[in-house]
């Protein structure tokens, strides 16, 4: 992966960057001009130099860049026999000034270049970071759905295992869906009528324990226990078997089915 954009990675705005150069560069200048009366006229740049190399750490090799010919003019004024003037200067001034200037050139572009693939390595890692936590989320999506798809294959092949015992299934709230066994069971219950009306085919004392266990109200000690209902063979004629009620959730709805136990 390419880091194009790796010479962005000064966190300082072009204002800061300028007011940062002049105080850094107005305090090395400082620094030596105290220490003037005491060293003179040695390391009239090594002050500088230092202050140059700190803001090419902080704001980029073009501050830099501005703050060693600055430099160059203030310690050639100050600090350079004649003080004060430009006049008179020696083959030697221009040696010590060339010397710093490029000295301190080299080591500022060995820094941008440092600086730069430090940044490119850390934005590098971020890319990485937030890549695998993508990754991450799409292993623990993928594991959700297969849990789902296993739990959706075991309800459909609990239903198929079961299917000659299914009298009637309930999904969601309403939608009711008769099995073969039911008419088999209640044989006054006919194929052509509608299936809104299927408690017609139970007997009516039986239909609340009936309802609550389809519809979840049943306690769970309640809840897979084998109960009695009668089915109609004829007017006032019933005949009871033993069932029991299992509950499943399937694609984000209640699946109740009702079978013989």
């Amino acid at each position: 992966m390419e880091i194009k954009n790796s010479r962005n990675w000064v966190k300082f705005s072009q204002e800061q960057a300028f007011l940062g150069t002049c105080s850094l560069t107005l305090l090395a200048f400082a620094v030596r001009y105290l220490l003037h009366p005491y060293i003179e006229p040695f390391a009239v740049f090594h002050f500088f130099i230092v202050g140059c190399l700190l803001i090419q750490y902080l704001y980029g090799y073009k501050f830099s860049a501005f703050a060693i010919l600055i430099s160059i003019g203030l310690g050639n004024y100050f600090f350079v026999a004649p003080y004060g003037t430009f006049d008179q200067v020696s083959h030697k001034d221009l040696i010590v000034s060339l010397n710093f200037a490029v000295v301190t050139g080299v080591a500022v572009a060995f820094m941008e270049s440092l600086r730069r693939s430090v940044y490119a390595r850390e934005l590098m890692l971020k890319v990485m970071a937030s890549r695998h936590k993508i990754s991450l989320h799409r292993e623990n999506d993928r594991i959700y759905y297969a849990k789902k798809t296993n739990e959706a294959w075991a309800i459909l092949e609990e239903l198929l295992t079961d299917f000659d015992r299914i009298i009637l299934i309930k999904f969601g709230e309403s939608d009711y869906k008769l099995e073969p066994l039911l008419y088999k069971l209640a044989t006054c219950f006919q194929i052509q009528n509608s299936t809104e009306k299927w408690p017609q085919a139970f007997a009516p004392e039986d239909m609340p324990v009936l309802t609550a266990h389809l519809d979840g109200d049943a306690s769970p000690t309640q809840d897979q226990v084998t109960f009695s209902v009668g089915f109609c063979q004829a007017p006032n004629l019933f005949e009871r078997h033993d069932v029991c009620v299992e509950r499943f959730s399937f694609m984000g709805k209640s699946l109740s089915v009702l079978k013989l136990a």
